[in-house]
């Protein structure tokens, strides 16, 4: 069998020592190395993760299988606080009903054959370049600094997009340069390191897990700030498979979709003060905004970072 035929079912049925050597044989066979393989839960559900690192990326295994994608609106029962909350926006901007709202904001419901594969733990950027700590910019900041570098903080030059992390004795530990980047450039970056991002059907499988609510975890969300407001929570924990995925609505992340991003709406929710409800909607596991999409996708779309989800087909 090919391990991209990989069931959900068939993975967690293996015993602790096939799981560990079907693990290894992955890794060997991808150019990767086992960082772990354990029993983890998220949102009341149960998973065996296995964890790779490659070139000094995380990866997470992501079985496949033919899961239901999408959201039915008409499934959802939003709570009476999530009910009155959309009422004001919808009040205050003309908005139809929340399953009308709810429906036209994420993707229809479908079944699709998923390959298993390696998801990446954290988003990508490929405008970030690392630098060495004797690069001369980067020593050219420190000396800007003027030694005032005492603990664990970024310095960062809003002009060329230079940001220098230091540890606690003032040495160099992390230095990098942001560079604006095309879509098409994001995407090349990606393929010169031998990956590419996800497709739309790929993010949802990764981010929900095959979760049927709403959100990965659960239909219900707080109603006393945004998901950015929120520093912990679910939200912010690793989801099932592992990631770090969907946790703040302005890292949206680009897909092989040009016009489709997923995981958050640039913040624009948040920023527009649309409602707690309509900010934490943006979290949804199959939240699609069509318009945003295309505009991020136009020539009058712009980004500081294009966030990607690098994957790893498996053989």
């Amino acid at each position: 069998m090919s391990y991209a035929d990989l069931s959900f079912s068939q993975w967690n049925a293996l015993s602790d020592g096939a799981a560990g050597r079907l693990a290894q044989d992955i890794a060997a066979r991808h150019e990767l190395t086992v960082a772990a393989v354990r029993n983890t839960s998220y949102a009341g559900r149960s998973h065996r993760t296995a964890l790779f690192d490659r070139g000094g990326m995380r990866f997470a295994l992501v079985p496949g299988g033919r899961p239901a994608l999408g959201y039915d609106a008409g499934r959802f029962r939003p709570g009476p606080r999530q009910t009155a909350d959309y009422a004001d926006s919808a009040a205050e901007f003309g908005l139809p009903s929340l399953t009308e709202y709810v429906e036209a904001m994420t993707s229809p419901v479908r079944d699709v054959d998923m390959p298993a594969m390696l998801v990446a733990v954290d988003a990508f950027d490929p405008c970030e370049i690392p630098l060495a700590p004797d690069d001369p910019r980067v020593r050219e900041l420190v000396a800007s600094a003027g030694g005032r570098v005492g603990g664990v903080r970024t310095v960062g030059s809003g002009g060329d997009g230079l940001t220098v992390e230091f540890d606690r004795t003032g040495q160099v530990v992390r230095a990098r340069a942001i560079r604006e980047v095309s879509y098409d450039e994001a995407m090349a970056g990606l393929a010169s390191l031998g990956l590419r991002t996800a497709t739309p059907d790929e993010w949802e499988w990764a981010c929900g897990a095959g979760a049927t609510t709403l959100f990965r975890w659960g239909d219900d969300c707080p109603d006393d700030g945004y998901p950015y407001d929120h520093r912990t929570g679910p939200h912010r924990q690793e989801n099932l498979w592992g990631l770090a995925i969907g946790q703040d609505p302005y890292r949206h992340e680009v897909t092989t979709e040009r016009t489709v991003v997923c995981g958050g709406d640039g913040g624009g929710a948040t920023c527009g003060g649309s409602g707690f409800f309509l900010g934490w909607l943006t979290s949804a596991t199959a939240y699609r905004d069509e318009d945003f999409g295309r505009w991020f996708a136009s020539e009058d779309g712009y980004a500081d970072e294009i966030l990607t989800r690098p994957v790893v087909e498996l053989g």
